[in-house]
Order: C-alpha cells, then structure tokens, then sequence
C-alpha cells in the first residue's frame, strides 16, 4: 500500500533531523575507489587490505560510517587489534547522498542500498575465491551500527561477528533531543515513520552472531542508558567495553587499548569456532 503524503513528509523530515550528509572532494589515503552500482545509481566504496602480499583474505570486514562519516576518513580499526598473520580486507561505503554516491540520503535509502553493497561484495569473493565467502565481521559507528544492524538481520550470508560503538535506538534518541524546545513533542508522529529496517530495538532481536559493544562512558547524544535498550534485545552472544572518559566521538587512546584488544580477540576467536562448524555443516 502506498504511503499517505503526510507519512512521506514526515519521513522527509526525520531523514533532515538525523543524517548529515556531504558530498566535498576528500583524501582517500591508501584506500582504493571502487564504485558499484545500484537502484539509485553508483554506490562509492573503498577497499584496503592489511597484508597487500597476500590475496585470500582470512577475514573481510564491511564497515558503516556515522550520520556525518565519510568511507575516505576510515581507519583500519579493528585491523590493529588482530594478529599481523590475519590478512583483513576492508570495505567501506558512503551511502546514497554521501560524496559520489548517487541518489538523496533518507533512511530507507540507506538501508535499501546497504544490502545492495553487502551483496556484491560478497558475490566478489563468491566468485573470486574458490574456497567460498571469507568469516565476515560488520563494523558500525553511531548511525552505522543502525545500518551494521539492518544488514545482519535481512541478509542471507551470515556475519559472523558485530562491532558496534555508540548505537543509537534513532527514534528514542531524537524524542529525547526535542524535549529540550518547547513544542518538543510535535516530533513524536515523525519518529513513528522511522522504517523498521532501521529500529535497532527491531533489528538487534534478530541478529544472533556475536556482538562486540563499544560503549562511552560520557556519551550525551546516545546515553549509555538508550544503548543498552539495544544490547537488552540482542540475540546473540554480546560482550561490553565501556570507554571511560570518552564522549560520543571521542578517540580511543592507550587507556582502552588492552580492553579493546582482549574484546576483538574474544570476537575473532568466536569467528574462527563459527567458521569450523559452518564448514563441517557444508561438508
């Protein structure tokens, strides 16, 4: 059934009260362009590799940049916190409305074309590689763990791990914003047009791959409060790092390395345990 008019607008305005979109030349560093396509048009993707020597990948890792992120300012996270014997492949995207990619940035858009990227890349290795699919690992920042969400539960090629820092339950955060102006409350028939592909409360119930939180302690735009919303409904086994001191985006420094690290690794070693039975059940 088609949407009412009233329901499109309102959509089109939670899409301006929540993504930041730009479309400013940036540096890519040593990531690679590589464009894709979609119903929207194309897709701007960048690829690196922990180990260029190497061609099969032990690990791919799909990564999903915040509301005002950008795929050319990815870092190699969690590439650091993995055994230099790991060869990691990196893909990362702007979604449509974000640097090249074609098309408006809405909610629905992005969740639609999030599955389109998932897609070829996996179809890439599927075809590429011999030996199947590489254990894949989504990374999500903020708004990106909304994304990372949606992926896990929708597609068909399981993800054998989650990294998710901040996430943001979209509709309770913004409510939680507008009370601080007066008519607050208006925005409430907004946030009720939020898409369930992007409700992690909705999302997150399905997923039951690993997941690994990454939690700051000072965090004013999602409230630690508001993430364990999230964390309560998730499927799968979770583990918890809280990053003391940290805002919203604040940079993990050497007081959370060890933490971090002793996480990623529980994760990794959950993948490979997944990967072994996976491949006896495929036998």
């Amino acid at each position: 059934m088609p949407r009412r008019p009233i329901h499109r607008f309102r959509s089109y305005l939670l899409d301006r009260l929540v993504l930041r979109p730009s479309r400013d030349p940036l540096d890519c560093g040593i990531q690679r362009r590589v464009m894709m396509t979609s119903k929207q048009g194309p897709l701007e993707t960048f690829f690196r590799q922990s180990d260029p020597t190497r061609e099969r990948p032990d690990l791919l890792v799909l990564k999903f940049p915040g509301t005002a992120g950008r795929a050319e300012r990815a870092t190699a996270f969690p590439t650091e916190y993995l055994s230099p014997a790991q060869n990691v492949h990196l893909w990362t995207w702007n979604p449509p409305g974000y640097g090249r990619s074609a098309g408006r940035a809405t909610l629905r858009g992005i969740a639609k074309a999030a599955l389109e990227f998932h897609r070829q890349v996996t179809e890439k290795y599927a075809e590429e590689q011999g030996e199947g699919v590489p254990p894949i690992w989504l990374s999500g920042n903020s708004l990106g763990c909304v994304t990372a969400l949606h992926v896990a539960a929708a597609s068909d090629q399981k993800a054998y791990g989650l990294l998710l820092r901040n996430p943001p339950p979209i509709d309770l955060v913004v409510r939680r914003i507008a009370k601080n102006y007066p008519l607050g409350a208006l925005v409430n028939p907004v946030t009720d047009q939020l898409t369930p592909a992007m409700n992690a409360i909705h999302t997150a119930e399905k997923v039951t791959g690993p997941g690994l939180f990454l939690q700051s302690e000072r965090d004013t735009l999602v409230p630690p409060a508001m993430q364990q919303l999230i964390r309560n409904v998730y499927a799968g086994p979770q583990r918890m790092v809280e990053l003391r001191g940290l805002s919203h985006d604040g940079l993990i420094d050497e007081e959370h390395q060890a933490s971090v690290r002793e996480a990623v690794e529980w994760l990794w070693k959950r993948t490979r345990v997944t990967g072994q039975c996976h491949s006896r059940s495929g036998a």
